[in-house]
């Protein structure tokens, strides 16, 4: 997320969807072990003062520091503690402070706060929040983001692609905000797709730049083709899309759509499968600053059940008539080393729509890849807006 070393403050503000989508208080603990011999009682007393002062005095969900490290944390604890080692370089500097309850922090840094939150009211809908930066205007980059994701991770690209366009995402209502006001949703994806036909008429938008990435893809092609000339362009960063029988879809693709359909289908299915996400082997080769973000929706068993049923729908889109209705210009970018999206799938989608197609293959790169700030990405999305292959 950053380059330079964060405070206890910032680190919590980041990480406030997971602290406050997890139903228990998740502990905390210096993850590698390096500054573990120097925690006394009286350390770890320190620590968890300094957490509950800046819970109180700033409105935010804190962790509980322990040590030793507990026998068996949780997926979520794990990466929890991973990012505060990264970004905090170590726990023995806040267990040194002394006389602020709040560990000296002058305040929230706004890492977490995203620009232009707007609440978006549409008939058919449920009320639903959306972000944006940029100069306000009939034309705007729309990022479709992965489900379940936070668009916390995303603050990045709305700073850096908003310079000469307005740029807009969005969090869907069924997991995130007032989630738990609303009914468990059906997993409709039609719904999916009136949510963006609601954000470009709250927003006027008649020339949308539609940017799915991973498993917003889906969504972004369906509404590009629903929408026609309201949407120019339409790029899609290592798609996760079904063509149905004999289009390739990785090991991972088919056993995670397995394991989603058993967690929709019913609350007590949800609650067993989710022990397995729980596990801290599931983090093996997930990057530590991404973990806290990816894992959002595995905080709360009825969140959980929430985005079986919603990715499970996104996953089981059958592709094929959207994407040979497609008029726009068309990116598609992939990895041909992506073990989580097949790159097969993306040419295959290429040779699908009638128009303009552009593909860009790397050569080697991660499926996580598209989620870390990358100027060579920015620079790909603003040459393809603007015109250029």
């Amino acid at each position: 997320m950053t380059t330079k070393t964060l405070s206890v403050v910032d680190v919590l503000e980041l990480c406030q969807p997971l602290l406050g989508s997890a139903r228990e208080t998740l502990r905390v603990f210096p993850a590698n072990g390096r500054d573990g011999e120097g925690f006394a009682p009286e350390d770890v007393e320190r620590c968890n003062e300094v957490l509950a002062g800046i819970g109180a005095s700033y409105g935010l969900t804190v962790p509980r520091f322990v040590w030793p490290a507990p026998e068996k944390p949780s997926s979520l604890e794990v990466a929890l503690s991973n990012f505060c080692d990264l970004e905090l370089g170590g726990w023995q500097p806040v267990a040194d402070r002394s006389g602020d309850p709040a560990g000296g922090a002058a305040g929230l840094a706004g890492l977490a706060a995203l620009p232009g939150r707007r609440r978006i009211e549409a008939e058919g809908v449920p009320a639903f929040d959306s972000f944006s930066a940029g100069p306000a205007g009939e034309e705007a980059i729309v990022l479709i983001l992965p489900s379940g994701v936070p668009a916390t991770l995303f603050r990045p690209w709305l700073e850096e692609l908003s310079a000469d366009r307005l740029v807009i995402t969005y969090e869907n209502p069924y997991l995130f905000g007032e989630w738990r006001s609303l009914d468990t949703p059906e997993g409709d994806f039609a719904e999916e797709i009136d949510l963006v036909g609601a954000l470009l008429t709250a927003y006027g938008l008649t020339r949308a730049h539609l940017v799915g990435i991973c498993g917003g893809a889906p969504v972004a092609l369906a509404a590009a083709a629903e929408f026609g000339d309201r949407v120019e362009t339409l790029t899609v960063l290592h798609p996760d899309l079904n063509f149905g029988e004999g289009v390739m879809r990785t090991p991972f693709q088919k056993q995670f759509q397995s394991v989603l359909a058993g967690a929709a289908s019913g609350p007590r299915r949800a609650r067993e499968t989710l022990n397995l996400f729980l596990d801290p082997n599931m983090l093996f080769g997930v990057e530590p600053r991404l973990a806290p973000f990816i894992l959002y929706p595995y905080g709360d068993e009825e969140l959980f059940h929430r985005y079986a049923k919603q990715n499970y729908a996104l996953m089981a889109y059958d592709a094929n008539e959207a994407a040979r209705r497609l008029r726009q210009r068309v990116l598609i970018a992939t990895s041909r080393t992506d073990r989580m999206t097949h790159p097969e799938t993306a040419h295959h989608f290429g040779g699908l729509v009638p128009g303009e197609v552009t593909v860009a293959e790397r050569e080697s790169g991660t499926h996580h890849d598209i989620l870390i700030p990358d100027q060579e990405i920015y620079a790909m999305l603003r040459e393809f807006i603007g015109g250029g292959a």
